[in-house]
């Protein structure tokens, strides 16, 4: 009887009164968060945009637009040096603040580690995505001898056979009248030339002139993802696969060096699975980092020079006349061009890699002067600090006489006072870019074997600067940029 009453009473309880109990719970629950996360969140002290104080909306509506790193300029410009930019999200511009976050470490293991920014759940983590000091300073070492002077040397002749296969490509058709879409050319070899030093895959861009499944599915977005990952396609997945297996069964039988001989080289044993998914990881991260900076960096150097005649003709200038033969272009001769590096410099000064942020967890530490509480994710803008006056002169323009040294007869006072010494576009710290030998080595033997060899005709009605044409997805979105390739005569 009296279960019976119960359970009627039960019954009889207004719907209306449930539903507007869970109503005021959660408008209590979320004017508590609210009101912590304005008003007591560790970064709740630092200015920035209104949306950021309370919720992560303002922060992904910028990176949806692709013009995350414009946005982060424009808050560090109105609000000051240290932005909020989400709930738990400091963006920092001055050099200090730099090297504090980046740079700071003990015993080669950084004061701030990596976040999960870029962490997949992907369970193997590979090198680039390594959050545990520990275990990257392990994962670093056993890649850097790739990158050593000696294995360097060795593998110039994988990047000139590129190089020189986009020159005869170019003398065939890049006098046409339709001119070529130098942007998707660049992909093309950038990509052939990093599969090929990663671990002795071809995939023969330049030879079919046709993007292959592996490039046409992999998605701009996600930077430093495997090809095994990033891609549900099936056909490239299997692909993939077996060019692993191919370079694993080809131990000691390929036919130059690549970087796969310091990971797994021909005495090691087989590897396990667990190994052999490091490698797959791995070596995604290898073939990404040398194919898309590669392709902005020779792309953006010569797309940027057109649109600055003056700088163009320096250039031009520098390599024609410091090189009789097509054959005297190599690394060692280019060393010396100091307006090839400058004009090198400037595109990684325009097109900075780090514009997505380059998060870290602070450990509860000062960054320049501001103690940021244990567990704030801190990044730096990169984007900002090349196109602030305090630091750059004339910052958005493409000036590479900026980086002349003093005594060039080419040097402008007008940058007397940039900043130069603090632009670091392959970090600092432990964390810094271990492949930056080969990307000074291949840009250079890319930009001066091309510029010796054609003079280079933009197709009018092409007004592309970075704000209108380049998004930042985790990897530059870049514009179609259209030319024609005239060969240089040289009659004796």
């Amino acid at each position: 009887m009296i279960s019976n009453w119960l359970y009627q009473q039960a019954m009889d309880i207004d719907t209306n009164n449930l539903i507007g109990y869970s109503l005021g719970a959660i408008v209590l629950y979320a004017s508590y968060r609210y009101v912590y996360n304005v008003y007591f969140h560790p970064a709740a002290k630092f200015p920035g945009p209104r949306f950021a104080s309370f919720s992560n909306l303002w922060y992904a509506y910028q990176w949806s637009t692709g013009k995350y790193p414009w946005a982060v300029a424009e808050a560090l410009k109105k609000y000051g040096d240290v932005v909020r930019v989400a709930l738990n999200e400091l963006v920092f511009i001055t050099p200090k603040a730099f090297t504090d976050i980046y740079d700071s470490h003990t015993a080669g293991l950084e004061h701030f580690p990596k976040t999960n920014f870029m962490d997949l759940g992907l369970g193997d983590s590979g090198l680039s995505w390594e959050k545990n000091p520990e275990k990257h300073r392990e994962k670093a070492k056993k890649v850097a001898p790739a990158f050593s002077v000696k294995a360097l040397r060795a593998k110039e002749p994988t990047m000139n056979k590129y190089t020189d296969a986009f020159v005869e490509r170019m003398k065939d058709l890049g006098s046409r009248d339709e001119g070529i879409d130098l942007k998707t050319w660049t992909d093309w070899i950038a990509m052939d030339a990093s599969a090929d030093l990663a671990y002795s895959r071809e995939l023969h861009h330049l030879q079919d002139m046709k993007s292959t499944s592996f490039l046409d599915e992999f998605p701009f977005k996600l930077l430093f993802v495997p090809p095994s990952i990033i891609t549900s396609h099936g056909k490239v997945v299997e692909m993939n696969q077996k060019a692993l297996d191919s370079r694993i069964e080809r131990r000691g039988a390929v036919g130059h060096l690549d970087h796969f001989e310091q990971l797994l080289p021909a005495f090691a044993p087989e590897p396990t699975k667990e190994e052999k998914k490091n490698l797959e990881v791995t070596v995604g991260h290898l073939v990404v980092a040398g194919y898309e900076p590669i392709a902005s960096q020779i792309l953006c150097t010569i797309m940027f020079s057109l649109f600055e005649p003056d700088a163009l003709k320096l250039l031009v200038g520098e390599i024609r006349s410091n090189l009789e033969r097509y054959d005297d272009i190599n690394a060692e001769s280019l060393g010396s061009l100091k307006f090839l590096h400058a004009s090198l410099m400037e595109t990684l000064r325009m097109t900075v890699l780090q514009s997505s942020g380059q998060p870290r967890m602070s450990p509860g530490a000062e960054v320049d002067g501001n103690y940021i509480a244990r567990g704030v994710e801190v990044q730096y803008g990169f984007l900002a600090f090349t196109r602030d006056a305090r630091y750059f002169h004339d910052g958005k323009s493409y000036r590479p006489q900026r980086w002349l040294p003093r005594d060039h007869p080419n040097w402008d006072p007008k940058f007397k006072n940039d900043a130069t010494e603090h632009f670091h576009p392959f970090s600092l710290g432990p964390r810094s870019c271990v492949g930056m030998p080969l990307a000074w080595r291949q840009t250079r033997l890319f930009v001066a074997k091309v510029l010796w060899s054609f003079d280079i005709e933009m197709l009018s009605n092409q007004n592309v600067t970075m704000e209108n044409g380049f998004r930042m997805y985790g990897m530059w979105k870049k514009p179609n940029f259209w030319v024609r390739f005239h060969p240089v005569s040289r009659e004796a």
